[in-house]
C-alpha cells in the first residue's frame, strides 16, 4: 500500500513546477528603477533597469520590456527569462530551467547608464 502512494507523491512532485512566476506587474514594480545584482550562467553581473524601458550594466545598454513572458530583451539574441521575485531576491528562469539567482537593490548605486542620458 506504501509504494503506490510514494510512487504518487513523487509523480506529483515532478510533475508541480519548482517556482511560480511573477506577474508582469509584479516584475515591474520590483525591478524598473533598480538594480539586479546575481549571476546568471555561471558569471556575476550588475545591471540597472531604468524607467525608460533601458537596462545598463558596466559594459553594455540596450531596451528592455516586461511582459506576460516575462523580461524580454527585443534587440538581442538573449529573448526573455521568467523571473520569480520573493522579497529582494530575483531568480531568473528560462523553458522552466532556473538561470540565476541575484538580489534586486534599490536604486541604481553604481550609476549604470547615467552618462549615455546625458
Amino acid at each position: 500500500m506504501r509504494l503506490p502512494l510514494l510512487a504518487a507523491t513523487a509523480a506529483l512532485a515532478f510533475a508541480a513546477p519548482a517556482f511560480a512566476q511573477s506577474s508582469a506587474d509584479d516584475i515591474r514594480s520590483a525591478l524598473v528603477g533598480n538594480t539586479f545584482q546575481g549571476g546568471m550562467g555561471g558569471a556575476a553581473y550588475t545591471s540597472y533597469f531604468g524607467e525608460d524601458g533601458t537596462y545598463a550594466d558596466a559594459t553594455t545598454t540596450g531596451r528592455y520590456e516586461i511582459t506576460d513572458e516575462g523580461v524580454c530583451y527585443p534587440d538581442t539574441e538573449y529573448g526573455c527569462y521568467q523571473a520569480t521575485i520573493e522579497g529582494d531576491r530575483l531568480e531568473w528562469s528560462k523553458d522552466g530551467e532556473s538561470q540565476g539567482t541575484g538580489t534586486i537593490v534599490e536604486g541604481n548605486p553604481l550609476g549604470f547608464g547615467e552618462d549615455a542620458a546625458q
